[in-house]
């Protein structure tokens, strides 16, 4: 059963934000993400309120990774991520929503919650699926979002923000290839594989740690996907950046072009000439990217993909969270067709398909 909507909070909150004569006129409930966060959207009259706001809730986090060291850096922070990286992003106007009110710097209250601005509804997903001949220009400027987002990191890094002192590092990716094999073969099947296959599979996947332990380390949001992105009329607006870190370049345009369902709005045509999109803006900024980025991409869509299979049954099946299954089909699918891609993969994904079927090459 779906938490309460701690209305007495929510009152509090936005009083303290727009004024003690805002009145919360509505209270919905919008759906979440995996974490234990939820979401409150707010309809205010009164005071100095916009029309909406959304609260965010939050809750004892259950991260699938193995705590704060997982970003081989051991950051700690006084304030919620969420925040600290909300403020370098807006300072070089790249499009967070704004904060209103933040409970833990309001010492009159336990409350835990922070009011956002009220980005709406339509993401890019939403928007490109309504409006399917526009995919390739809405999926652009997303790319455009990107390259500018890396070059305010390489230009722009500050210590104060807690995401240049984590890293997606080769620990941090050899571990989340492990959390594919744990659950997305040993809790699926409930047993544990024998040492040597456990070991022997790993060492096959382990090409794909590669990415994260050479080249230039980039600011990477760590889930830029179009689920992640509103449309505002012309302007594209970032959520869900909190665990945003330093790692390969490639990772978040793979997270963006090869997401869930996404392959239904992009073919490999289009995939190709936004990769080359993303290659050129950098290089108009004065970044260039180096070496094989097409590479890099299937690597690190590849090693995405696993890891997403790996979280979803450890989400539904230990976590006991209903629904995420039904998202693998699309994700099997990239998982196949980066198999393919990438060269002395064959053998692996005949490996792999002993375990995990959907992954065998020929499957529609």
């Amino acid at each position: 059963m779906p938490a309460a909507i701690p209305h007495e909070s929510l009152t509090r909150a936005v009083r303290t934000a727009f004024g003690a004569s805002t009145t919360i006129v509505a209270a919905d409930a919008l759906f979440g993400d995996a974490s234990s966060r939820r979401y409150v959207r707010m309809r205010l009259t009164g005071g100095s309120a916009p029309a909406t706001a959304v609260a965010m809730l939050m809750g004892v986090e259950q991260r699938f990774g193995p705590g704060g060291d997982e970003f081989g850096g051991g950051v700690r922070s006084e304030e919620l991520p969420f925040v600290n990286v909300a403020r370098w992003l807006a300072a070089r106007g790249l499009t967070p929503p704004t904060i209103h009110y933040d409970s833990s710097h309001d010492a009159a209250t336990t409350d835990s919650l922070l009011v956002l601005e009220d980005l709406g509804d339509t993401t890019l997903w939403a928007a490109a699926s309504a409006r399917p001949g526009e995919a390739g220009e809405l999926f652009a400027r997303a790319v455009d979002l990107l390259a500018a987002l890396q070059t305010a990191g390489a230009r722009g890094a500050d210590p104060g923000c807690i995401a240049f002192g984590r890293r997606f590092d080769g620990a941090l990716a050899r571990w989340e290839l492990e959390h594919f094999v744990e659950h997305g073969i040993e809790t699926r099947h409930g047993r544990r594989l024998p040492e040597v296959e456990r070991r022997g599979l790993l060492e096959e996947l382990a090409p794909l740690v590669a990415p994260f332990e050479d080249g230039d380390r980039v600011l990477v949001h760590r889930d830029f996907m179009a689920w992640n992105i509103h449309v505002q009329g012309v302007r594209l607006r970032l959520i869900d950046f909190q665990d945003a870190l330093l790692g390969p370049d490639a990772y978040d345009l793979a997270a963006l072009l090869t997401d869930r369902t996404t392959a239904t709005l992009i073919g490999p045509a289009l995939e190709a000439e936004l990769i080359d999109r993303f290659r050129r803006a950098r290089a108009a900024a004065g970044l260039p990217v180096a070496g094989d980025v097409a590479g890099r991409y299937r690597a690190c869509a590849l090693h995405r993909a696993l890891k997403v299979i790996g979280r979803f049954y450890f989400l539904e099946q230990v976590l006991g969270k209903p629904g995420y299954l039904a998202y693998l089909p699309s994700v099997y699918a990239v998982a196949r067709r980066m198999l393919a891609a990438l060269p002395g993969f064959a053998g692996t994904q005949a490996r792999l398909a002993v375990h995990v079927p959907e992954l065998a090459a020929g499957r529609p």
